[in-house]
């Protein structure tokens, strides 16, 4: 070997393109099911493309993805945002979650393990006091972590990426959940479902389940105009790009 061979310093290589449009994939989903991203809100490639580090071209693929599964939408003038869920659809997805999620907790109270139900109570523990503090975004993030812990112990094949390709068109509706007066946050549903799940009671689980679904929804149900949820104000989207990055590995 050569003196110059020995001297040379492995040349720097780019992160490969599929692991970028993985990484880009994974941080809108989160943000989109965690209520991050908010109803009629318009995708900004710049700033998607700044806060993930990356070129605006995987995050443009990406948006095209998610305006395809429905999770987003292109507006007449070419950009892309997240839709507005009239009253009609937002009652559509939320029926279709009761069944779906219903089945999933059935199954996965089937294969309880004092494991999951550890794991389960230190998240809930965890949302408590994101509720407490009253942090918004923790609570969505925590949320969401709670219930697909919980489904994702189905281990359903079928029933997981059915759920969340629910939660991809319902998600950005969350955040305004946590603002309705009517619709205090306590996860006393995630109380009892954790009370059903020690007990190994299916039917009880399920019951949760279904009635944290239909409060949710009856709830958004009551301030939503005949175009979708209206927000009082949009938070800055640099804040949702912060959280998620903090978020998204």
């Amino acid at each position: 070997m050569s003196d110059k061979s020995k001297t040379e310093k492995p040349a720097q290589t780019k992160p490969e393109r599929g692991h970028v449009h993985e990484h880009v994939l994974n941080y809108m989903r989160r943000g989109l099911m965690v209520g991050a991203f908010l109803p009629g809100q318009v995708m900004s490639l710049r700033k998607l493309a700044e806060a993930l580090g990356t070129s605006p071209m995987p995050v443009r693929e990406v948006l095209s993805r998610l305006v395809a599964a429905n999770a987003l939408e292109e507006t007449k003038g070419g950009s892309v945002r997240v839709p507005r869920l009239n009253p009609e659809k937002l009652s559509h997805l939320f029926a279709v979650r009761e069944l779906l999620e219903g089945m999933a907790t059935e199954l996965a109270v089937e294969k309880t393990t004092p494991g999951l139900m550890t794991e389960l109570a230190k998240i809930n523990k965890h949302l408590l006091a994101a509720i407490e503090r009253r942090d918004i975004m923790n609570c969505l993030s925590i949320n969401q972590e709670f219930h697909f812990t919980l489904y994702n112990a189905a281990e359903s094949e079928v029933l997981s990426p059915l759920i969340e390709s629910l939660w991809l068109q319902f998600g950005p509706t969350m955040y305004m959940s946590l603002l309705i007066p009517s619709m205090p946050w306590n996860a006393s549903d995630h109380e009892a479902i954790l009370t059903a799940l020690k007990a190994g009671n299916a039917t009880a689980a399920k019951r949760g389940v279904i009635h944290d679904i239909r409060t949710t929804c009856r709830a958004l149900l009551s301030v939503a105009g005949s175009q979708g949820i209206e927000l009082p104000f949009t938070m800055g989207q640099e804040l949702q790009f912060d959280f998620l990055a903090r978020k998204v590995s």
